[in-house]
Formats: structure tokens, sequence, C-alpha cells
């Protein structure tokens, strides 16, 4: 056989063959290996809350930890609130709960309970909707009907009676929780390198808020939210997210030899915020500020938006209403720069009225329009201009509050060949890298 037909066939038997020796094996999981610290987070609260836990399950009364259940929970169950009691399928449980999934080797033993023991069937309801469950969860929780919006959770399930409402929490060790983050703060898809700096900027600014709450001689339940850090369990979950977890296990940025709140955002338009100036905290070397030229072709590089004159007014009204009561709101004529940053970032807005003018900080106004018309104020770097309509142009750069790490900046470094290492460094100048478990 000529070498020509030698290559052609070669050619041919990989083309045949797609899925065999000539193309890549897909490489197995990387193992990731707890870190010891336990976090909570706030998974949900309602009237009415389904559970779904394959397997054997052992039910834990809080506190105290004494044992009121170990068996199974077959299909979804319903947990609701009876006064200060917890209602499970069926069972009330006069305490908050824990739920942890027993290790499969424990299914064999015997179903045991401190007393007064509910037969196994008073936990099972076959009324309630069939969950969708995740591989590799531990538990899938709902308020809905239909289980479309049901969320899975790696670890144990809390579940206590507050208000009237069923709280669930979702406890489990701070590798687990991080897995859950990186992919819902920053796209999978993004460099390896970006991802692992992500890590570590959420690893830090969980330790930093598990000292703070220990110092204060309290418990602290992280929100899944962008209040704390966005957190979405298995969902969030990738082979690349699972990489940057454990490529960094136990490292956290310090300054001065301590965790210290490491903020990130979206995209900052060109150069990261001083924190004091944008959210009002102090001001450390890390949180200073930098030139960022790494997110100069991102989406929200530049952006404009229109915010109507009964948008503002309504905002500003509850504004007022709940931080200065003692001012009445008449018709918005102007809206005005009061105050810029270095950076160019507003300080300070001034709404001009029929009834007079009052200052507004910018983060507050961003923060107070967002949260009822999402997607009007992405940041403070903007402009406002008077519109036909009657309303305000706001043209703007940035997304976020734009303290810390760049998200689309650090992206757009690790593409010029940055590792995780110099995109912290650049993002936290005067920081450190070290072991925190």
């Amino acid at each position: 056989m000529s070498y020509r037909r030698r290559i052609c066939g070669t050619a041919l038997l990989c083309l045949l063959s797609a899925s065999g020796g000539c193309r890549k094996k897909e490489e197995p999981p990387v193992e990731l290996v707890p870190s010891g610290i336990e976090v909570r987070v706030r998974a949900l609260s309602a009237e009415r809350v389904l559970v779904k836990i394959p397997g054997q399950v052992e039910i834990r009364s809080l506190p105290g930890g004494r044992v009121l259940f170990r068996g199974t929970l077959r299909g979804t169950v319903a947990a609701r609130c009876a006064g200060a009691a917890i209602e499970l399928g069926g069972r009330v449980f006069t305490a908050a709960v824990r739920i942890d999934s027993l290790p499969a080797a424990a299914a064999g033993e015997e179903i045991r309970v401190s007393a007064d023991p509910p037969p196994a069937e008073q936990l099972v309801s076959d009324s309630e909707p069939a969950l969708f469950h995740r591989r590799g969860a531990d538990f899938t929780v709902a308020v809905i009907l239909d289980g479309s919006q049901a969320r899975s959770y790696r670890g144990a399930l809390e579940l206590r009676a507050e208000d009237g409402l069923v709280r669930a929490v979702n406890a489990l060790d701070l590798q687990y929780y991080l897995l859950g983050v990186i992919g819902a703060e920053m796209p999978s898809y993004f460099d390896g390198e970006a991802l692992a700096a992500q890590a570590v900027a959420s690893r830090t600014f969980a330790l930093y808020a598990l000292e703070r709450a220990r110092e204060a001689g309290r418990s602290r339940v992280f929100a899944a939210t962008t209040g704390f850090q966005v957190y979405k369990g298995v969902e969030a979950e990738t082979r690349s997210v699972r990489r940057a977890v454990v490529r960094t296990r136990g490292q956290a940025l310090s300054w001065r030899g301590g965790f210290f709140s490491s903020y990130y955002h979206s995209t900052c338009g060109g150069h990261t915020a001083d924190s004091n100036e944008a959210l009002g905290v102090v001001s450390i070397a890390p949180l200073a500020g930098v030139a960022c030229g790494g997110c100069s072709g991102g989406r929200f590089a530049s952006w404009s938006s229109v915010l109507e004159a009964g948008q503002l007014e309504l905002v500003a009204r509850e504004y007022l209403e709940k931080n200065r009561p003692e001012l009445q709101l008449g018709e918005a004529s102007a809206l005005e720069v009061a105050e810029r940053s270095a950076d160019g970032r507003i300080l300070y807005l001034r709404l001009r009225h029929s009834l007079g003018a009052f200052e507004w900080r910018a983060d507050s106004f961003r923060l107070a329009v967002e949260a009822r018309f999402p997607g009007i104020v992405r940041s403070t770097a903007f402009t406002p201009e008077r519109a036909e309509s009657g309303g305000w142009v706001l043209r703007g750069s940035g997304f976020g509050h734009g303290v810390g790490l760049c998200q689309v900046g650090a992206g757009g470094l690790a593409r010029e060949g940055l590792d995780y290492r110099r995109i912290l460094r650049h993002y936290y100048p005067g920081s450190e890298l070290m072991e925190a478990y």
C-alpha cells in the first residue's frame, strides 16, 4: 500500500469511528476534596415547600440534633407550617429539622427513631407532583405545583417555621457551595484562568463573611442572590467550574494578614471603582480602583436606556418615604449630576421637582431603580439627558457597582495570557494569595 493510500485509509477510519480512538476521550470529572467548613444558604421561603430526597434520610431536631426519623421519603412530600412546628408529609415536628441523605452503605440498616416513630407511609404523599431531580444532588425543593422551577442542591436541608412560612436552608461544605456559585456568577465558557480567579474571589468573599459573623457571635445564613453571591446549586455545576474550584482549593485573598470583602462585578467600563465612593464602605488598597484593560469589547462597555418620568417619580417617592419622610415629592423636572468621582462615576444626583430638590447617592439610586425596573441603570457611570418623551435617556458604561474584580475584564486578560494569580493581583493590588484550608 502506498504512503498516500495509507494516509487516506487512516483518515477514513477516523471518520467512520468518530467516537473511537481518533477522537480525544472525554476527561473524567476531577475529584473535589471538601474543605470541612460548612456554609448555610437561604434556598427559599414559602407557605408550602415541596421536597424530594431519593434514598434513605435522617431527620434530626434543630437545635440539639436528636434523631427523629430514619427511613425513606418516597416521591415528593410537602412541608408546611403548623404554628411554630413543621409538618412534613403528614408528620408534625415540633422543632426545626435538618434532613441529611444517608450514604448508600446505610441503606440496609434498620430504621431507628428516638421515640414515637412515625410509620414510613405517613411521610409519603402520592398526590404531590413528581419533581425533576438532578443527578448528583442530595435533594430538590420547589414552591410551585408543577415542579418546573424546582432546584436541586448538595448537602443537607434545614426546615423551620418563621412567621407562617417554611424557611428552607441549604447547609453544605464550602467547596460544594462554590460549585453552585461560580457557574451562576460567571459564564462557564470563560477561560479557565478567569474562572479560577472568580473561584478565589468568591471563596474569599464567603470566608470573610463567616469570619465577621463568628466575631459577632452569630450564625450567618447567606443569601442566594446578588445581595450576597448568586447560588444555583447543582444546576450551575460544569466540568470547567469544578476544575476551577478544585485547582484553587483553599486559596483565598488576604490584606494585612486577614480576609477582606473581595467584591466583584460584571463590567467596569474601563476602570474599577473605589469601594468607599461606590459602596460607602471603608476603602482599602485592594479595593481602591485600577485601570482595567480587559472589558473594552464587552457587551456593556457602553449602553443607553430610557428612564420614564413616572418610573423616576415612583422610585423617588418610595425612597423618600423610607429614608427622608419629612420631604414631599412633586413633579420631577430635572435629573442632574451633582458630583462625580475621579474615574467618572456619579457620586450624587440631584433631583429637581415642583416642590423643591434633593440629592441622592448614586449607588442608592441605581439599586432603587434596578429593584423596580431592571436593566435601566446598569452602573453609576452614566450621563442623564432629557428625552422628548419627558423622561431621561441614560448613556453609560459598565454593569454593576464596579468594585474589585471585573469579570468580563478577567476574561479579557485571560485571553491575553495572564494566569489567575496575575489577574487577582491586577484587580486587588496589594493583596496576597494565602492557603485558608
